[in-house]
């Protein structure tokens, strides 16, 4: 049997369904198909919420000083007449008025299509060029381009439909910077009868690694014609994927490219389309394929062209090129342990071999400086021992001065290497000329729980996206397998070359503990580089092992708050702003979800004010309980894990989060979430898959003041010994 046939689908489904139960119990079994059941429901209720919302400005117009002829070029073929008809109507119908539209058919067999073609002929708006020989999209689509006449090339499908803002919102763009030579858009898919608009696809600004994983920026896209005309517009033999040859062709001859962050493209789906599926047509992978491995060879750069057959995408691993020396950086104090399994997986799994290794120790005790000193000698690590107080900055940058290579790794202690050819897929990556620094997919140990894939900036401040979301699932657009750029990746382990490190200054020492990582990066931006995520250089994270959480308490928390002020200090247009992070995606979830503002989901908050003082059970040792993130912005979210070490059935029972403070008292209820990651960890009975919990609610609906973090599980109350302070924006900054 084919993976494709139906019975092999509902046996591979039935197996897994059968381990899931086996490993984390039928609770968080259930919890993954009601979630898959209702996951297109709710994702689609919560993007018509957003189209409702964002996009009563279409048919708004303003006056534009510059006001380009726009020419879309079609190729048509073999389309049905209400598509045809209902995409050249979404053309007429643009509020922007100087266009053209150029059609070519590819001499369609279909009777219906000559007659809709000629319906249009009197339009002077719309020229018609009739080929007399099949030549399939590329050519048909160059005939349409030799007609037009326009400064620029805006590509259009037969049978999609443009909104109605399209072209004036390429056009006001080109009012912000008229250099603009290719200008995308963001977009979404239409079914077959155009009722239903899905799965959108909000963009990053210009991320050039990004499209070297996919052709994200698709569609809506516009192109000066005269680079379309030196690069002799599309090419045969690239038919499937000959718009991403091209357009990788095209940012070849320019860095001038802009990004409208509205959805103007709407793309049907049909069942022989690639927007429904990239199966429907075979012969795209290896027209992808090709056009990887041309743009390999004109950019002069050695690498492999590797499929990931599972989500139909090609990778390219770029091949470092010589044998550079790389240093690895490794700050570490009184945390032997944790060290010595770093250096033994770095020096026994790690296939690229020319490395060096710099340990900085801030001050560790006698007996630990002995351990230290004795696997610095089997290993050949340099030690280097200066004790002072805990500044990571401070820590790295010493580690450079003593180390010797032309690339610098900065590594956690608490890292484990799982596979060899992680660092040579990183250096390869970072030899490019256009990249500052790569980093790598962390993972918690022994789960598929991720870590870090990628740091997003949102109003709250850098966050990690997807953490703690199992591996195996297969989110937005292949954002955990595919490689990304973001605004900055984890000083956990980050890679870039000693020449762009010293040309930026190195880390900031004014931000000791936290943020110091996002500055490199932010600074590399700046310096006009790309931030890129490996996600095939896979290690594991053992997080926060040597130095805790960073909000685990108050005081912790307003260092952190005092060290975030102070990187948007030093870079006021990353503050609440991230290029390659679309502002129509959420700002509370770091999932890359709609941003469903007023539709986010409000747990009930019940005020206690009147309930007598909390008391702490006399079995709450018998809690194992967590408060593992607390973000307090606009927005609180508290998560974490509660259950019984006495009783089985934990993934049924219900946490509360109780919010003790000096004048008022509050019970926030929670949602289930899957914490995996430690049942390792702690002994229990029976399963405790589904015992993580997450709590969200406005902290304007909570009176100011300081709370002590409480959770209540099967009548039991514990202190989690965390706190939380509500005050003042501005008191809060002057804190």
């Amino acid at each position: 049997m084919t993976k494709n046939n139906p019975l092999s689908k509902i046996l591979y489904l039935a197996g897994k369904f059968h381990k899931v139960i086996q490993q984390d119990g039928f609770v968080y079994a259930w919890y993954l198909v009601k979630n898959r059941l209702n996951r297109k429901k709710m994702i689609g209720k919560i993007y018509k919420h957003w189209i409702d919302k964002n996009e009563t400005d279409r048919m708004q117009v303003t006056s534009l000083p510059y006001q380009p002829l726009i020419s879309v070029v079609i190729p048509v073929y073999n389309v049905s007449e209400k598509h045809l008809t209902e995409c050249i109507e979404s053309v007429i119908g643009q509020t922007y008025g100087n266009w053209e539209l150029c059609l070519a058919d590819d001499a369609s067999t279909w009777d219906c299509v000559k007659p809709v073609l000629k319906r249009y002929e009197g339009n002077n708006q719309i020229k018609v060029v009739y080929r007399e020989e099949n030549g399939h999209i590329s050519a048909a689509t160059n005939s349409a381009i030799e007609i037009a006449t326009g400064e620029f090339i805006a590509f259009m499908d037969c049978d999609d439909v443009l909104a109605p803002n399209a072209l004036y919102e390429m056009a006001k763009k080109l009012n912000e910077g008229m250099d603009y030579d290719f200008i995308y858009s963001d977009e979404d898919k239409i079914n077959h009868d155009g009722t239903n608009r899905h799965m959108p696809h909000f963009k990053s600004d210009w991320a050039p690694d990004t499209l070297m994983s996919y052709m994200y920026t698709s569609h809506f896209s516009m192109y000066r014609k005269s680079i379309v005309d030196e690069l002799g517009g599309l090419r045969i033999g690239f038919e499937g994927s000959q718009d991403y040859d091209f357009t990788l062709r095209f940012v070849e001859k320019t860095d001038k490219i802009g990004h409208v962050a509205k959805v103007l493209y709407h793309w049907r789906e049909t069942k022989s389309s690639t927007a429904a599926s990239p199966e429907a047509k075979p012969y795209i992978l290896e027209a992808a394929k090709n056009a990887k491995e041309e743009a390999l060879k004109r950019r002069g750069i050695d690498g492999d062209v590797e499929l990931i057959e599972d989500i139909f995408q090609y990778r390219i691993n770029y091949h470092p090129v010589g044998n550079p020396l790389v240093s690895v950086i490794i700050p570490s104090k009184d945390n032997v342990k944790v060290y010595e399994r770093c250096i033994q997986t770095l020096f026994e799994k790690t296939l690229y071999k020319n490395f060096e290794v710099i340990h900085v120790d801030n001050g560790s005790s006698d007996e630990n400086k002995a351990e230290y000193e004795r696997i610095a000698k089997n290993y050949g690590v340099q030690y280097h021992y200066e004790p002072m107080n805990f500044n990571f900055s401070a820590m790295c940058n010493i580690g450079v001065k003593k180390s010797k290579g032309e690339y610098l790794l900065f590594l956690n202690d608490d890292i484990e290497i799982i596979k060899g050819d992680w660092l040579e897929r990183m250096l390869g990556q970072a030899m490019l000329e256009h990249v500052g620094a790569v980093g790598a997919k962390l993972l918690y140990p022994e789960t598929k729980n991720i870590q870090h894939t990628g740091v997003i900036n949102l109003s709250q401040g850098p966050v990690h996206c997807f953490v703690n979301l199992r591996d195996d699932v297969v989110y937005d657009f292949c954002r955990n397998r595919l490689d990304f750029n973001y605004s900055a990746v984890t000083g956990a382990c980050l890679l870039l070359s000693r020449e762009k490190f010293d040309m930026i200054g190195g880390f900031e020492e004014e931000l000791p503990v936290a943020y110091n990582d996002i500055d490199l990066c932010f600074k590399l931006i700046e310096k006009g580089y790309f931030n890129v995520v490996r996600n095939d250089a896979v290690l594991y994270h053992h997080e926060s092992v040597s130095r805790g959480y960073d909000d685990d308490n108050l005081e912790k928390m307003l260092r952190l708050t005092k060290e975030r002020n102070k990187l948007y200090e030093r870079h006021p247009q990353f503050y609440q702003k991230d290029c390659f992070y679309n502002k129509n995606l959420s700002q509370v979830l770091a999932d890359f979800s709609v941003d469903a503002k007023s539709d986010d989901k409000k747990l009930k908050i019940t005020s206690l004010r009147n309930q007598k003082e909390i008391l702490i059970s006399p079995k709450a040792e018998l809690v194992a309980c967590s408060v593992n993130a607390v973000q307090v912005e606009d927005i609180i979210r508290i998560e974490g894990f509660a259950f019984l070490k006495d009783k089985r059935f934990n993934n049924l029972r219900k946490v509360e989060v109780i919010l003790v403070g000096d004048h008022k008292k509050y019970c926030l209820e929670t949602e289930k979430t899957y914490c995996g990651r430690f049942q390792n960890d702690i002994p229990h009975k029976g399963t405790i898959g589904m015992t993580g919990f997450v709590t969200m609610t406005e902290s304007a609906s909570i009176e100011r003041g300081n709370y002590s973090i409480y959770l209540k599980i099967g009548g039991r109350i514990c202190d989690t010994g965390r706190e939380i302070s509500l005050v003042k924006k501005s008191e809060y900054q002057e804190r």
